[in-house]
């Protein structure tokens, strides 16, 4: 089976560089890496082309797709019979590409791979590596999903882990350019066709800076998305009372980590996140409460009394991928 690595990027030069890089040293190498840029500025064009290796394709965007665009672009431009997404901005482990397809290729059940990561958490004072503690080796099928989200909320894929058989992407679609964090809404399609093995390894590096793609949208903004994506997910996939029961469930879950959010927030003193976890509670979690529970003044009331905890206060995290991830 061959492989194709598939990179989208916009204004990373230095970055994409080291991803495509990467990939090529990998063990059991691609036959292809597809880079789409977007319209860069920067150089990135250059850099590319500085690679002296006819694997690598490079594809420019007459204009800025905004982003999700420029994803579909990257991975419809590949010939393998097997994807590998990797973000611009992160880097493949040594052995990825190589277990991953042999996996694949032993399980033919199997649609996509997906597996865990280390953080490289870049910040003025430096950069250090952490790695994430494994989950244990598993298959994900539709009829589990939403047990899955309710575990794993926080980091339910990574996506520059994934490795997709091409039948995948033909059946499942591309990405949908209707939201932000399209990646994540792709998977749940993908779960619900295909069935899904995480594996119990760490498959890239997962680059931690400030221009992190959820960094420029905003935490308050993935939780929208990340809400309205489930309830749909849930709406496709069972009727009647179970519907019911996993949308409560769904519901509570997040509830509960917005108020475990806006507590660390209080406790470290940023107010702003503290805030945007207030808001989320308030309007972002599909609470269907009477008018008069959550007037405006509720809100005002409650922002206020965020204000003056964390006035004065000099905002302190206690783990430093806090640092650089969205608030």
């Amino acid at each position: 089976m061959t492989i194709s690595v598939a990179i989208a990027t916009y204004n990373r030069a230095s970055m994409v560089r080291e991803a495509v890089l990467a990939a090529l040293a990998q063990s059991g190498p691609p036959e292809e890496i597809v880079v789409s840029d977007d319209a860069s500025t920067d150089g990135t064009v250059a850099a590319i082309e500085s690679i002296a290796d006819l694997r690598i394709k490079l594809v420019r965007q007459a204009r800025n797709s905004g982003g999700v665009g420029n994803w579909n672009a990257a991975i419809d431009r590949t010939c393998g019979d097997l994807i590998a997404w990797c973000s611009d901005d992160d880097r493949f482990l040594p052995g990825h590409l190589q277990v991953s397809k042999a996996f694949l290729e032993a399980h033919p059940a199997i649609g996509l791979v997906h597996s865990g990561f280390v953080d490289s958490i870049e910040t003025p004072e430096g950069e250090q590596t952490i790695s994430r503690p494994l989950r244990p080796p598993s298959i994900l099928t539709g009829s589990g999903l939403i047990p899955y989200l309710i575990r794993y909320f926080d980091w339910p894929f990574h996506p520059s882990t994934i490795v997709m058989r091409r039948a995948v992407w033909e059946q499942v679609g591309p990405f949908n350019p209707a939201y932000q964090f399209a990646d994540t809404e792709w998977f749940l399609r993908a779960v619900e066709k295909f069935p899904v093995a995480s594996l119990a390894r760490h498959g890239v590096l997962n680059r931690r800076h400030p221009g992190n793609w959820s960094n420029r949208l905003g935490s308050a903004h993935l939780q929208r998305e990340v809400f309205d994506m489930v309830e749909g997910a849930i709406a496709r996939g069972f009727t009647g009372p179970r519907r019911t029961f996993w949308r409560a469930a769904w519901k509570a879950n997040v509830r509960a980590r917005l108020g475990l959010t806006l507590r660390a927030r209080l406790k470290s003193g940023h107010g702003d996140a503290a805030c945007a976890a207030w808001h989320g509670l308030l309007h972002d979690t599909g609470f269907a409460a009477p008018a008069w529970f959550t007037p405006a003044w509720i809100e005002r009331l409650g922002e206020a009394a965020i204000r003056r905890i964390c006035a004065g206060r000099d905002p302190r995290f206690h783990d430093r991928r806090q640092s650089v991830s969205p608030l």
